[in-house]
């Protein structure tokens, strides 16, 4: 049963390649990683516990040098320095104008000292009992009191307080900040303070667990040893004294937790915490890029064994691939050839194939585009005979109850709106063009008929020169308004053209009759409707379909109307479209 087993298992080239390489992948790997392994956890602990103990050191030689700068500055600006001494001359002077200029003095001194200190944040004198701030090199905080912040630790007369929220009254930063009580004549020692914050972004960089390599936490203990400032309050809780449960920085706590302490000469303490899962965790990556790098040795072999079966496998795939994109990119790339001589032939041959299906298509869109543009050519040219008809008995009547300037215009205006209409140059032309076009029409209806109408004309004039669009679509919206919307009746209508977004909206609406919704539907219907024999006989249907054959779905005409409401139509058209 066994050798049976045995003999299946090789009877394929493949499977033999696959066991003889997986032999000489393993062997070598797990020699090596036995060996190497205790000497790897070794050094590694090592070196870990080795660069985290000089990162806080860092960490707290940076956050002393801070505390250190701070105190000098607030040296300068107490009774000792030079800016003190202004203050002293200020507060003790009955002078108003003595007081404004050693006031401006010191507010210029105050700036140039925090200019130089880039690392410090607000300055400000700080007069505690009545809540007051002056001389400020940024704006104070109207809540902010000096008996709410957190100490830190006191060393000769001056108080470290932080982490804690900027008294900036626009800021919500954390930071560190200091307070020393200044002497001045005629006050108490505890009328007058010396407030200084640092910076809105060195409390981050200061306390960054980043530069660790792993996930950290700092913890700042007060003189007392008590946690104060927790960045991780659920393992260790701010004012919790149980820190070390051994006593000895460096070791595992109770908690689980490997934690770094180093003790400063001011009084306090930083300390870092890391899990042991974390500090590990550069071992456990180690194991995890071994084992990696054995599943790679291990697949490296498996293609190796592969390679002659895929060697006619992968041209099959590859011809597949390369028949798919050919068969949906539009952007008719060239062939990814196979190198081998067969199967590009058949590439070769496909791709002749699809390439004469493209020019089938192609002449199939050009020739339904060609017969769309007859089609409007087409109505272009059907001008009702009728409309001529009237308008030269119009002239005619004109002629013999007016005279001859009343002629001169109707045919002048007459001649404009047939040489317009009846012109055979491009399609689209300027919105001005179709507007003046417009106004002759409006122009000749009015002498032709004895009821008046009015007709407004709202047109924003920064697009008549801009803006193209098909000629002859306006003129066909007033007809139906004369028509369909007024009759016979007095009345007016209002024509507004304006650009919301990116679409050019023509509106038109009458006070007439209005009309149902089956009526307006009418409105579109066929040429060999009856109710477009009037006027030029060029109804919507036309407007509509010359819309679309231009801009397609993004193009839109609708009719609102309401029995004795008059009827408004809206149409929408892009904005000169690529």
């Amino acid at each position: 049963m066994i050798n049976l087993f045995f003999r299946s298992l090789f009877a394929s080239l493949r499977a033999r390649l696959v066991v003889v390489l997986l032999l000489n992948t393993l062997l070598p790997l797990l020699l090596l990683g036995t060996v190497s392994y205790s000497f790897i956890q070794s050094i590694f602990e090592n070196k870990i516990d080795s660069g985290i103990r000089d990162a806080l050191r860092q960490t707290k030689i940076g956050l002393e040098n801070t505390f250190n700068s701070m105190e000098y500055v607030s040296l300068q600006l107490s009774t000792d320095g030079s800016i003190g001494e202004k203050l002293q001359r200020f507060l003790n002077s009955s002078s108003v104008a003595e007081q404004v200029r050693i006031s401006d003095e010191i507010i210029r001194t105050i700036n140039v000292v925090n200019f130089s200190n880039p690392n410090l944040g607000l300055l400000v004198y700080y007069f505690p009992h009545t809540h007051e701030a002056r001389f400020s090199s940024m704006m104070v905080s109207p809540n902010f009191n000096l008996q709410n912040l957190p100490l830190l630790s006191s060393v000769k007369g001056e108080s470290f307080y932080g982490p804690h929220q900027t008294a900036y009254r626009y800021g919500t930063n954390t930071v560190f900040s200091l307070a020393r009580p200044i002497e001045i004549e005629g006050y108490g020692r505890d009328d007058i303070y010396v407030y200084i914050e640092t910076n809105a972004k060195l409390f981050e960089k200061l306390l960054n667990p980043n530069v660790y390599g792993m996930k950290a936490s700092h913890l700042l203990l007060n003189s007392e040893g008590k946690v104060y400032y927790s960045g991780n309050p659920q393992q260790f809780p701010v004012g919790s004294g149980q820190t070390l449960a051994s006593g000895t920085s460096g070791k595992i706590s109770e908690s689980g937790y490997y934690v770094f302490e180093d003790r400063s000469d001011q009084g306090w303490s930083l300390a870092v915490a890391i899990t042991k899962q974390d500090f590990y965790s550069g071992f456990y990556e180690w194991l995890l890029t071994y084992g990696a790098i054995g599943f790679l040795c291990l697949f490296a072999s498996m293609l190796l064994a592969l390679l002659v079966w895929r060697s006619v496998y992968r041209p099959i795939t590859k011809i597949q691939r390369e028949i798919h994109f050919m068969a949906t990119d539009e952007s008719r790339r060239k062939p990814n050839w196979t190198g081998i001589h067969e199967f590009d032939r058949v590439l070769v041959e496909f791709d002749q194939t699809t390439n004469r299906i493209y020019r089938l298509f192609g002449e199939i869109e050009q020739k339904e585009r060609e017969k769309a543009q007859l089609g409007l050519e087409k109505l272009m040219h059907q001008i009702n005979p009728h409309f001529i008809h009237n308008t030269l008995n119009t002239v005619q009547w004109i002629a013999r109850m007016n005279g001859e300037r009343e002629i001169d215009r109707l045919v002048s205006i007459f001649t404009r709106i047939l040489h317009y209409n009846l012109a055979k140059e491009g399609g689209i032309v300027p919105l001005r063009d179709e507007v003046e076009a417009l106004k002759d029409y409006v122009a000749l209806q009015q002498i032709r008929y004895d009821h008046p109408f009015i007709v407004h004309f709202q047109i924003d004039e920064g697009l008549l020169d801009v803006v193209r669009i098909p000629r002859f679509i306006l003129q066909p919206l007033i007809e139906n308004a004369l028509y369909h919307g007024l009759g016979d009746r007095d009345g007016s209508i209002d024509l507004r053209i304006d650009k919301q977004a990116e679409e050019l909206v023509i509106q038109v609406a009458d006070n007439g009759a209005g009309m149902t919704k089956e009526a307006a539907a009418q409105l579109f219907a066929a040429e060999r409707d009856e109710s477009r024999k009037a006027g030029l006989g060029i109804g919507l249907n036309y407007v509509y379909r010359v819309i679309k054959a231009h801009y397609g779905e993004a193009s839109d005409i609708h009719i609102d109307s309401e029995i004795g409401q008059g009827t408004t139509i809206t149409l929408r058209v892009p904005v000169n479209p690529a």
